[in-house]
């Protein structure tokens, strides 16, 4: 699994590439989401053009973060996940607790204050 960071305006974007499952890629994923909470201000995006694979433990560390998130006022935006993503994400009714954008520009424009 690779994650890349970058600051967009006033947003942290993390790019994830992989699957996301139990293990070590899982505690990466959360790793990341836990620095961007800490050492970032603003909301943050998650890019998951580049996911294959979630399993209910990746989704178990987003649910856990988005609380997180959500304490501190911030948002944590999911930006285009694959058609299977979505439809596990529907299927656990989760498709409502997160703000799901297609691409990067509305993703950025629903992070903009």
């Amino acid at each position: 699994m690779i994650v890349e960071k970058r600051r967009i305006d006033n947003c942290t974007l993390l790019s994830v590439e992989g699957v996301i499952k139990l293990g070590e890629s899982a505690e990466f994923f959360a790793r990341a989401l836990e620095r961007a909470l800490d050492e970032e201000e603003g909301n943050v995006l998650v890019d998951f053009s580049g996911i294959n694979y979630i399993d209910s433990t990746g989704i178990g560390e987003l649910v856990g973060y988005l609380g997180k998130f959500k304490d501190e006022g911030r948002k944590l935006i999911l930006v285009n996940p694959s058609e299977r993503i979505r439809k596990l994400l529907a299927i656990s009714q989760l498709e409502k607790l997160f703000i799901i954008r297609d691409d990067l520009d509305s993703a950025l424009a629903e992070g903009s204050p």
